[in-house]
């Protein structure tokens, strides 16, 4: 597994690089990256006009230099880790250097820190964050340490049964995860859809409610089926709720600190792989997320 590990300082590295220890993929390589951002991409337009250009280039070259110390620095621990590894110092925007490093070195993963302190910073300001879920090529792996590393052990994969799900679902598979122990299979339902059901289903004589989480809980437990026979140990969950309620609720039933879900689809409950459901997820939660692109 090649993993392009985002290195914005050694602190949130060592976060990042211990999750992705947890999480136990196999063969593990890592790229740590370092994104050099250009003042002039921000406000540079502003500054270089009261600021003489060779002050610019001095501080850009001081830049590289702890840049180029951090990635020795990280490099040199990972080495003594006995993992593979291979740093890269890239310059432009943060989002679209990740995003290049990854389809340069076919990596399968990339993986960042994100604290709430970080939530308008560095990776994910604003639209920043989306576009790492909407355009990112690769599978990406946002840890947020608000718990330890352990929790991740326990899991909740959302599907909403598509066949988008279904593709990564065999790719999270293909990734071999082995550090998580325990699987749930989430699919949730919103309480309309049992109201627009209503009248067809009730000529049957049968509980709408209770149809149709039978008709999911089957759904789930072929997916739970094929967890087991890949050697997870995976139960099925389902959820009358709105899809980031259930999510919340499943999480904390299951006592798990990682959600497992595609970044887009469209099944019967259309929406629970959307970006939109990615997005709220990596950028309003506490939980870490692992986003997973069959591609």
């Amino acid at each position: 597994m090649r993993v392009v590990l985002g290195v914005h300082h050694l602190p949130s590295a060592h976060q990042a690089l211990q999750a992705v220890l947890e999480l136990g993929f196999n063969d593990l390589e890592v790229r740590p990256t370092h994104v050099m951002e250009h003042v002039g991409s921000t406000l540079g337009k502003y500054l270089l006009t009261v600021t003489e250009s060779d002050y610019y280039a001095q501080y850009m070259q001081n830049e590289q230099l702890k840049a180029q110390e951090l990635l020795s620095s990280f490099e040199k621990e990972l080495q003594a880790r006995g993992i593979q590894s291979h740093a890269r110092l890239r310059e432009g925007h943060v989002v679209n250097e990740l995003m290049a490093e990854a389809q340069e070195s076919q990596a399968e993963l990339v993986a960042v820190t994100l604290k709430a302190q970080e939530t308008l910073g560095h990776f994910f300001f604003g639209s920043v964050g989306r576009k790492m879920i909407f355009q990112c090529p690769t599978s990406f792996f946002v840890y947020k340490p608000w718990d330890a590393p352990e929790t991740l052990k326990r899991a909740v994969f959302a599907t909403d049964h598509s066949v988008f799900a279904q593709k990564a679902l065999e790719r999270l598979i293909r990734m071999r995860p082995q550090g998580i122990e325990h699987i749930a299979v989430l699919t949730a339902y919103p309480q309309n859809l049992t109201s627009a059901l209503a009248p067809f289903v009730s000529q049957l004589g049968l509980d709408v409610s209770r149809w149709v989480e039978d008709k999911l809980y089957e759904e789930n437990q072929a997916v739970v089926k094929r967890l087991q026979q890949e050697g997870f140990h995976a139960v099925a969950e389902v959820r009358g709720e709105p899809i980031h309620e259930a999510i919340e609720s499943s999480l904390k039933h299951q006592e798990a600190g990682l959600l497992i879900l595609g970044a887009q689809g469209h099944g019967m409950l259309e929406g629970l792989s959307l970006g939109s459901v990615a997005a709220h997820q990596v950028l309003h939660t506490r939980h870490s997320v692992l986003v997973v692109r069959p591609a």
